[in-house]
């Protein structure tokens, strides 16, 4: 993000492109980031989208739902909201977010907002599993089962190694054969509390036969990205990424050419995981 830094969009900018696609007939709008919440004139974004006819779903970490006017009015125009939890008290929160408030804010503000302002949304929670907190699963979703915030469903992510994350893989990647033991209780506690749970960055082997509807692979629909693009010549323009599967820089190996579950819906393992890891 520091590389557009001196270049952010414009409203004008993101309202065209909103614009376009909703002529093209694009139905579904998705406001992610970085912090998509912070921009300025994000609730004018927000009104714009709803005016062009869009369902809105945002991807946040909470940050401007501490304001009650912000939430209030924000979610009187989002439709699905994803809220992004990685710990379960003070220390993992700060752990995982580098801010030592972020858990008293959730708790405090941030849940007891949405709960509060909440209408018809839908609200997911995205839980971005690494080396230290991979283990604490159960104690992530138990905190958030008991907390204020009306999560409906839980996306499970394992840690694409994109962006900073694939400059500091490893120190973020982990052994996803040691992570497959806790699946069964992970399914099992969603569905006895009506969560609805998915897995995304497992190859279905690691799911098998018994969990094969619970990959994120398997209910994956094909989208546009509109993102920044520095050129060789230092040129800032803007670039469509179609996306038709969830593949983002994984790949079939050995093993994988006589697995049943090989193209649908599995698409592999992160390529730089087998930098780390075998399977």
């Amino acid at each position: 993000m520091n590389s557009y830094k001196n270049s952010p969009l414009s409203l004008i900018q993101i309202k065209t492109i909103l614009i376009d696609r909703r002529k093209k007939g694009f139905d579904h709008v998705h406001f992610t980031g970085g912090e998509p919440t912070i921009v300025p004139g994000f609730l004018d974004l927000l009104r714009f989208s709803k005016r062009l006819g869009y369902t809105v779903f945002i991807g946040t970490n909470g940050t401007m739902f501490s304001s009650e006017d912000f939430a209030q009015e924000a979610l009187g125009y989002i439709d699905e909201l994803s809220l992004s939890i990685h710990g379960y008290d003070a220390v993992t929160m700060q752990e995982q977010t580098g801010n030592k408030h972020h858990f008293s804010i959730l708790e405090t503000s941030i849940f007891k907002n949405i709960e509060k302002y909440q209408r018809n949304n839908f609200f997911f929670a995205n839980i971005v599993l690494n080396q230290k907190n991979y283990r604490h699963i159960i104690e992530i979703l138990k905190f958030i089962q008991g907390s204020e915030y009306p999560a409906k469903q839980v996306l499970i992510s394992v840690v694409a190694p994109e962006g900073l994350a694939e400059k500091s893989y490893s120190d973020v990647v982990f052994d996803l054969f040691d992570f497959q033991k806790y699946i069964p209780e992970v399914v099992e506690y969603c569905n006895t509390y009506g969560l609805t749970v998915r897995f995304f960055g497992l190859p279905t082997c690691l799911l098998g036969s018994e969990y094969l509807d619970y990959s994120n692979d398997s209910h994956w629909e094909e989208r546009h990205t509109i993102e920044r693009f520095i050129d060789t010549d230092g040129k800032i323009s803007l670039v469509d990424i179609f996306t038709p599967d969830n593949s983002r820089k994984r790949k079939y190996v050995e093993k994988c050419s006589s697995c049943i579950w090989k193209q649908k819906p599995c698409t592999g393992i992160f390529s730089k995981y087998l930098d780390y890891y075998s399977i």
